[in-house]
């Protein structure tokens, strides 16, 4: 049997220059950058987190900086760009410890003292305790020697996004910002191209309103893949690493890409663009061979989980029943402290994306982009609903998976008992469908392929739990009885749909009672 080396991953590396050196695999985007750095001077572009935008701002300012030998064999190389060196001003907020007005002038003051080093200049005294006069200062000097500067900043937003529980302090770092940008449109003349990432976009009459003819990236389909993995580049650059995962497992190539696809592509940005892939829980997958929610363990948005905490119940019952958003495209580049709405901030954060297009309303549809985030999203609501940690969530959520495996009714009410009294009282909405919605995300949260309002030819069901080896047909009443649903599901004949599957076949009647200070869950059960 033939061998062969396969290039390693670059897990967690977002420095170009290393990736080349150290022989790791890169998956080129240089045309896009290229028609980026040709057609454009300044540009905005918001990706969710660990979508590759750190990588996209280091490979940039290589290409800028014209280090052409970091380039052999991608597109670029072989294009008539022309390399002339640019004097590179490279800013990532998140890395500068900024965490109000003060921590800001000193946080970027180093940033940029740091850069003048390596070029060995030296700020004047004069502009040395202003970021806004410093940035000039090194502007002026780097335009002296290459006669054309570029400034990259990357999560210009983080700062902001940390400090969201604290609004004044983030209005104060808001607005140092603006004064920031402003700066730099005064530096037109030395500065020929800009590029800004963060995870958020922004009201135009806001942090950047002091930029002109500032180009947003963000939803323009010419850039919707310039970020992330299509399948075209899936296919190409990862087919051995997909071959060697298949040749560990008893599954055919061809249905592990189709669950790979379903576990983590299916971002868009814009109507009707190709979808892409996460990169980070992409590329972790293969690694680990297995699917995991490699997102949600590389840690949660502190400031998305306050807002869910804050807001839930502005959307509590579409996003537990999973139904799709209409959103305008001025709605979703909505950025301002404290008036942002969760909409807006789950589509920016990579919760939510696009899937089509509403032409009559003018509007985009938005849902879930695929099965590791519909699963994060899915805890972090159990985890604000019944107000436990999302780790503790995640175990419960492994239990009830087991009981449903076992056919053990007794304790899968148990079970979703002990979830619901954790949500307390004024929480809870008296309908069915709150409940409803509920016990859906439990059941998908813990990995069960789970259908609500499930439509056969002559009826509606309220909710289909389908594993390999058993169906669950379920019926929900609201402070009316189990008996009454069990009677609905078999007068209509509700297990019909699933017969020809011939697997057991589980009805269960569910009655959900809620009085002040009562709570309790009723069930009857029956196999066919």
């Amino acid at each position: 049997m033939k061998t062969f080396t396969l290039q390693q991953l670059p897990l967690g590396i977002s420095t170009f220059s290393e990736i080349r050196n150290d022989g790791y695999l890169y998956v080129d985007k240089t045309e896009h950058i290229y028609n980026l750095i040709t057609q454009g001077r300044r540009y905005f572009l918001s990706r969710p987190r660990r979508f590759g935008k750190s990588l996209l701002v280091s490979t940039l300012k290589e290409i800028l900086a014209g280090n052409k030998s970091l380039f052999k064999d991608l597109w670029i190389e072989k294009s008539d760009y022309g390399w002339q060196p640019h004097g590179v001003i490279v800013l990532d907020f998140s890395t500068l410890g900024i965490k109000d007005a003060n921590s800001w002038t000193t946080g970027v003051l180093s940033a940029l003292f740091d850069i003048a080093q390596s070029y060995e200049l030296i700020i004047k005294p004069t502009h040395a305790t202003s970021p806004e006069l410093a940035l000039r200062n090194l502007a002026e000097e780097l335009y002296k020697r290459f006669g054309k500067v570029a400034i990259l900043i990357d999560e210009y937003d983080y700062p902001i996004l940390k400090a969201l529980d604290d609004p004044e302090k983030a209005k104060e770092i808001r607005d140092s910002l603006h004064s920031f940008f402003s700066a730099i449109k005064g530096l037109g003349q030395y500065v020929k191209f800009t590029f800004i990432t963060g995870v958020s976009a922004f009201a135009k009459a806001g942090i950047f309103s002091g930029l002109n003819n500032l180009k947003i990236m963000t939803l323009n389909e010419r850039w919707a893949t310039i970020c992330g993995y299509t399948d075209q580049e899936i296919d190409y650059y990862f087919a051995p690493y997909i071959q060697a995962w298949t040749d560990t497992q008893n599954i055919s190539y061809d249905e592990l890409r189709q669950q790979i696809k379903n576990w983590y592509n299916g971002y868009r940005f814009g109507a009707d663009v190709v979808a892409v892939y996460n990169p980070f829980s992409f590329m972790n997958a293969l690694e680990e061979q297995k699917y995991e929610n490699f997102w949600l363990q590389s840690g949660t948005p502190s400031f998305l989980i306050q807002e869910i905490k804050k807001n839930y119940r502005t959307v509590e019952l579409e996003m537990l029943h999973l139904e799709p958003f209409d959103a305008s495209k001025d709605f979703l580049s909505s950025f301002e402290i404290g008036t942002t709405p969760l909409i807006s901030l789950l589509f920016q954060s990579g919760y939510l994306t696009i899937t089509g297009v509403n032409k009559s309303k003018e509007v985009y549809i938005l849902d879930y982009p695929n099965y590791e985030v519909r699963t994060a999203m899915e805890q972090y609501f159990l985890s604000v609903f019944t107000q436990t940690d999302v780790n503790q969530t995640g175990r419960f959520a492994s239990k009830l998976l087991a009981a449903f495996k076992e056919k053990n009714i007794t304790e899968i009410v148990v079970l979703i008992k002990e979830t619901f009294v954790q949500v307390p009282y004024p929480t809870h909405i008296p309908a069915e469908k709150f409940y409803h919605g509920l016990l859906h995300v439990l059941c998908s949260a813990a990995g069960l392929k789970v259908y609500s309002e499930y439509m056969t030819s002559h009826a509606r069901i309220d909710m289909i739990v389908e594993l390999s080896s058993v169906n669950y047909v379920i019926e929900l009443k609201f402070n009316q009885s189990a008996e009454k649903a069990l009677a609905q599901i078999e007068d209509r004949k509700y297990y019909e749909a699933l017969h020809y599957q011939n697997k057991p076949i589980i009805l269960l009647g569910l009655n959900f009672n809620r009085k002040p200070n009562e709570f309790d869950i009723t069930y009857v059960s029956k196999e066919v």
